[in-house]
């Protein structure tokens, strides 16, 4: 049940059930929204993990050429580590 800010009503007795909750919604309105603030906070700088990997600058040979696919495969593994931080 969520939270209701009209309950209890002005003037109305006291019920244990009603005020419980009410605590109740509140309690889970408070933990959802850390959560949210902390995954939040969590993720905010993750894209910026990849800066640091430089483009590869190359052009394709028309042959394959074992030097430029090294290159590939160190620029690759370099973003993968640069991901895993």
């Amino acid at each position: 049940m969520p939270f209701d800010p009209t309950k209890p009503a002005s003037n109305s007795q006291l019920s244990s059930a009603e005020m419980r909750s009410q605590l109740t919604a509140l309690n889970t309105d408070i933990q959802t929204r850390t959560t949210a603030a902390a995954v939040a906070a969590s993720i905010a700088g993750t894209s910026n993990n990849s800066n640091g990997v430089g483009a590869l600058g190359l052009i394709a040979d028309v042959s394959y050429n074992p030097s430029q696919m090294q290159d590939v495969l160190n620029k690759l593994d370099e973003l993968i580590n640069a991901l895993r931080r």
